[in-house]
C-alpha cells in the first residue's frame, strides 16, 4: 500500500500542491486559465485521444459502455439523493456536479498510468474520451439548470467544443485522412498541455479550503463520488464482461474525487460554486486514503 501511495498518488498530487502554492504566493484566479481549459485544452484532448488511441474494438466498446453507464447511474444517484434531501433548485445543480462527474482527466489519466502503465493509460484515454465528451454539455445543462429555465440550460450545453470533436475525430479516422502536421502538431501540444494545467487549477482550487456550511450534503456527496462509484463501476464492468487491466482502470477512474471542471460551471453559472469548490477540495484530499486502498485492493483482488 506505501508502494501504491508514493508512486502513484503522491506524484500526482505534489503537482497540484505546486498550484496551490504559487496562487497563494501570487493570489491567481481559476478565471483565466477555466475558460482555456474548457474551450481550448479539453477539446483538443479529447480529438488527439481519438486519433491515437489503439485498443482492440471488442475491449474499446466495453469500456465505452461501462464508463457510460457507470457516470449515468450517479448521476442518477446524486439527483435521487439531492431530492431526496430537498434541496434548493441551485444546490441541487450544485449537488449533482460534485457528485456525478469524476476527474477522470487531471487525476484519472495520470494515476491510471502510474499505477497499471500503457494498459492503463490507453484505457484511461478511452475513459476522458467518452466522460469528456459527455461531461461538458450534460455539466453545463446541469449547472445552467440552476439557475435557467426552459430551453437555456440546452442552448448553453450545445455551445461546448468538446462536444463536437468526437464526430470531427471519428470522421477523420472513418476517411484514414492523414492530417497534415500543421495541424496534428497543435493539437498535440494542447493535448499535452491540458493535464499539467488542469493539475493547476486543482491546486488552485484546493488553496481555497472547505466551507462546512453545508457539511452534510459535502458528507453525502463525498461518500457517493468516493465509495459508492467505486461499487457502480464493479457491477457494470462484470455486467459487460470487462475484466482485467480495463476494468480495474474503469473502476478507479470512475472512484476518482469530484472534477475539477466542476468548479468552473458552477462560477460560470452561479450554481453553489462555494459548495462545488468545498466538494471538489475535500473528496481530493479523501482520495489520498481511498484511492491508495482502492488500487491495493484492486491489484491484490483482480491482478
Amino acid at each position: 500500500m506505501l508502494d501504491v501511495f508514493l508512486t502513484v498518488i503522491l506524484p500526482t498530487f505534489l503537482v497540484a500542491a505546486l498550484g496551490a502554492t504559487i496562487q497563494r504566493w501570487k493570489v491567481l484566479s481559476v478565471s483565466a486559465l477555466g475558460p482555456v481549459a474548457m474551450y481550448l485544452l479539453s477539446p483538443a484532448l479529447v480529438l488527439n485521444g481519438l486519433l491515437t488511441t489503439e485498443i482492440p474494438a471488442a475491449i474499446s466498446l466495453r469500456v465505452v459502455v461501462s464508463a457510460f453507464l457507470a457516470m449515468m447511474i450517479m448521476l442518477g444517484l446524486a439527483a435521487l439523493l439531492s431530492g431526496l434531501a430537498q434541496q434548493p433548485r441551485s444546490l441541487q445543480s450544485g449537488f449533482t456536479l460534485a457528485t456525478g462527474f469524476p476527474n477522470a482527466g487531471n487525476m484519472g489519466i495520470p494515476i491510471s498510468f502510474l499505477a497499471f502503465g500503457d494498459d492503463g493509460l490507453a484505457v484511461a484515454i478511452i475513459i476522458f474520451v467518452v466522460q469528456g465528451s459527455l461531461s461538458w454539455p450534460v455539466g453545463i445543462y446541469v449547472a445552467a439548470r440552476g439557475r435557467a429555465h426552459g430551453w437555456a440550460p440546452l442552448k448553453a450545453s450545445l455551445k461546448i467544443p468538446t462536444l463536437y470533436a468526437v464526430p470531427v475525430a471519428l470522421t477523420i479516422r472513418a476517411t484514414e485522412w492523414d492530417m497534415p502536421l500543421t495541424f496534428s502538431q497543435p493539437i498535440e501540444m494542447l493535448a499535452d498541455a491540458t493535464i499539467p494545467v488542469m493539475l493547476i487549477i486543482l491546486g488552485f482550487q484546493l488553496s481555497q479550503g472547505i466551507d462546512w456550511a453545508r457539511w452534510r450534503s459535502l458528507a453525502s456527496s463525498g461518500f457517493a463520488r468516493l465509495i459508492a462509484s467505486a461499487g457502480v463501476a464493479y457491477l457494470v464492468t462484470a455486467m459487460v464482461g470487462l475484466d482485467g487491466v480495463a476494468q480495474q482502470t474503469v473502476i478507479i477512474v470512475a472512484a476518482m474525487p469530484t472534477a475539477v471542471f466542476t468548479t468552473i460551471l458552477a462560477t460560470e453559472f452561479d450554481t453553489e460554486p462555494k459548495f462545488v469548490t468545498s466538494a471538489v477540495v475535500m473528496s481530493t484530499l479523501v482520495s489520498i486514503g481511498t484511492l491508495t486502498v482502492l488500487i491495493t485492493l484492486l491489484r491484490n483482488l483482480l491482478g
